[in-house]
């Protein structure tokens, strides 16, 4: 399991100095002081919190050339350049005030950002990082978000009542294909991407922009950092292996590489595991991250990632009343390099290339799934500025996907096809005045296993109805293509189609932001069959149909606790299908239709540290059961979540060292996922059943990172 693996792996650790002291005082440009502003020395932890007369004071093991940043919310950040030799003191800083970027109405309609560059932003990179129970990773982050639902035993986003493949993901707007790790049965995934390489990420939930396509509910657009800042390496020591890293910065470029090897051997020992592995899961990867500025305004950059992971266990196949081998071996390999540049005052292009190979090899006792996913994407756009107040933004891209299954099994039955996916986007945003924006969008596709063209419209608008508030409103269709299970076997289907309406009110007054968002979803052409797995002509079609509508609440505070931040969201979803195999409407398996986040999380001076907790909540889902007679009409308890967090950064061989440790569950919450039933009945004539739950009840984690 790969659990806190990228966690502060990237974190800035430095080699032990003779502490120096820096001192100073922030004012406005009035001459008033500024309290409770944030000075630090970019790239450490070294900084303080000015007092109510504006002086702040700290001491610091850094040394050399520094910048000193300094910010308020309110007032445009500030950098100081300093030559550390020795203390410093009497730095000045002065503050000057700038308008509330809610002054200006901004489209936010079914948009949650995290992003260092937006004061308006719900989420940073590094709360990701920190948000106890996410263990690290970005989809775990915004699933405390609202709109989203807890599947513990998926791993994978799952939003407003849509399938964790309605949900795409893109990497400098290019799209990543596989973007989860493989899984085993009733074993949760997570992503293979850490938060660390990324300076912003968009969640949307819905009402997207018509640039991405492909995604019935959501969206997860993550950008990745640019330049390095300076030359680093460090090493990770974790309870599941260990990791490396190294960056080195040239003066117009810059260079990353990662490498990790995990074990979760000593893991599943030292806690309770229901499951019996034979080769306990062992993942080996490594990331290439590569910059070069082509000029003041272009950028060049070169991602690449590969892993390796293998796992072997006895799997209790209830179903079939018999216990198998299972073997999976999984090797992925994702590339993409892109080109940003302004050509002059009026346009900017964007193109780049991704490629993506993913080849999964299960074995079912003496038996053999080996699947390959090949894809390919190359795309290019233009943003022309011409028009004062108007943004307009077009572009093409093509896609490429070549799958394949050798399902060897009682016989040698191969599965196949290639897709090639053409795609032309445009989209304008006017700001008419300060207080009402609006934005019109087209999408087209055309698809050439399915001979089909799809046009999809989007619009969206804002106004402000305060001076720190504002109402939004979007609506758009979307489609998407068939999944793979259903492709393998037949073309002879449309894509599936959603349309979506969204409504929001956002309230943001300096670090406290409140947002209300209703929303309905319709869908359309979603595929129904009899047989899952029969190629008999017109076992598939698309006469599936469904809707979801919801409320979605938000509420973060920054500073009410002092130097403690929390956020609280809530979800109320009401989601019905007919679809696949479903004999009437019903709420899928994966909908809970209450779902609440609290996220807690305070940085204690005297200590260190941070600490983190939160607790997430799902009211039950439903689950099929073969004695009762009412289709998906039987429910699970409630989910329950407790996870803390610890981060302590302290002198360790002769260096700084961050200490990570994480306990998930720790209220040891005996959560149930669902239900398997046995295809035999017994004696009694009943189906007999075996709750689908967490292999581990509760599970800790420590990672030690430390400067080479």
């Amino acid at each position: 399991m790969k659990t806190f693996l990228i966690i502060f792996f990237n974190i800035l650790v430095i080699t032990v100095q003779s502490q120096v002291q820096i001192s100073g005082t922030a004012i406005t440009v009035r001459g008033t002081p500024v309290i409770g502003a944030n000075i630090f020395i970019q790239g450490s932890y070294d900084g303080a919190t000015t007092d109510s007369t504006g002086k702040f004071n700290f001491l610091t093991d850094q040394a050399g050339q520094q910048l000193l940043i300094a910010s308020f919310i309110g007032f445009e950040t500030q950098a100081v350049e300093l030559e550390i030799t020795g203390s410093i003191s009497n730095i000045y800083i002065l503050f000057e005030e700038q308008s509330s970027e809610l002054e200006e109405v901004v489209i936010n309609a079914g948009s949650f950002e995290a992003s260092d560059e937006k004061k308006s932003v719900i989420l940073k990179p590094m709360d990701i990082a920190l948000t106890a129970g996410a263990t690290g990773d970005i989809f775990g982050a915004f699933g405390t978000l609202p709109g989203s639902h807890r599947v513990g035993e998926e791993g994978r986003l799952f939003v407003r009542g849509g399938e964790s493949y309605e949900t795409k993901s893109f990497m400098d707007g290019m799209l990543i294909s596989t973007p989860y790790f493989s899984k085993m049965p009733d074993l949760p995934t997570r992503g293979r991407f850490s938060p660390l390489l990324f300076n912003g990420a968009v969640f949307s939930t819905g009402g997207y922009s018509a640039e991405f396509g492909q995604a019935l509910s959501s969206i997860v657009a993550l950008n990745t950092t640019a330049l390095e800042t300076e030359n680093s390496a460090s090493i990770s020591l974790l309870s599941v292996g260990a990791q490396g890293s190294y960056a080195r910065r040239y003066e117009n470029s810059s260079l990353a590489l990662t490498g990790e090897l995990l074990h979760t051997g000593l893991t599943n020992r030292v806690f309770k595991n229901n499951i019996q592995w034979i080769n306990d899961p062992v993942i080996a990867g490594s990331t290439l991250m590569f910059r070069q500025k082509t000029s003041e305004t272009g950028m060049i950059k070169t991602f690449g990632s590969f892993s390796h992971n293998a796992s072997r266990m006895m799997h209790n196949n209830f179903e079939e009343s018999i216990v198998q081998e299972v073997d999976l071996k999984n090797s992925n390999v994702y590339f993409n390099t892109t080109y940003n540049e302004e050509l002059n005052e009026n346009w900017l292009i964007h193109s780049g290339v991704a490629f993506n190979f993913d080849s999964e090899d299960t074995g079912l006792d003496q038996h053999n799934i080996l699947g390959n996913k090949k894809f390919g994407q190359a795309k290019l756009s233009f943003t022309n500025l011409a028009v004062k107040n108007v943004t307009t933004k077009a572009g093409v891209d093509y896609n490429f996907y070549h799958y394949s299954e050798d399902i060897r099994m009682d016989g040698d039955f191969l599965f196949s096809f290639i897709n090639r996916q053409f795609s032309a986007f445009a989209e304008s945003e006017v700001k008419i005045t300060k207080s009402l924006a609006l934005r019109a969008g087209i999408r087209a596709e055309y698809n050439s296993l399915l001979t089909e063209t799809t046009i999809n419209p989007r619009l969206s608008a804002a106004v402000k109805t305060g001076k720190n508030s504002q109402l939004s409103a979007a609506y758009g269709t979307f489609s998407q293509n068939p999944e793979d299970e259903y492709l393998r076997f037949t073309s002879d289907l449309n894509t599936e189609k959603s349309e979506h309406s969204i409504l929001t009110w956002q309230y943001k007054k300096g670090t406290q932001t409140l947002r209300l968002e209703a929303y309905n979803k319709k869908y359309s052409s979603l595929v129904k069959f009899r047989d899952k797995w029969s190629a008999e002509n017109g076992n598939y079609n698309n006469n599936g149909t469904g809707y979801s509508n919801g409320i979605d609440i938000f509420w973060r505070n920054q500073k009410d606790f002092g130097k403690s931040d929390y956020w609280i969201s809530y979800s109320w979803n009401d989601s019905k299908r007919n679809y696949r195999d479903f004999p009437v409407q019903a709420t899928p398996y994966y909908v809970s239709e209450h779902n609440i986040s609290v996220v807690y999380k305070r940085f204690l001076t005297s200590l260190n540290s941070f600490v983190s907790g939160s607790w997430s909540f799902a009211s039950g889902r439903p689950y099929f059961n073969p004695n009762n007679h009412q289709f998906m009409s039987d429910r699970t308890r409630s989910y329950n979540d407790i996870s803390l967090g610890l981060t302590h950064i302290l002198n360790l061989l002769n260096t700084q060292a961050v200490i990570h440790l994480v306990v998930n569950n720790v209220a040891g919450f005996d959560n149930v996922f669902g239900y398997t039933y046995s295809n035999t009945k017994d004696d009694l004539g009943f189906y007999p059943s075996r709750p689908v739950t967490a292999s581990q009840k509760r599970m800790a984690v420590l990672l030690i990172s430390f400067q080479l």
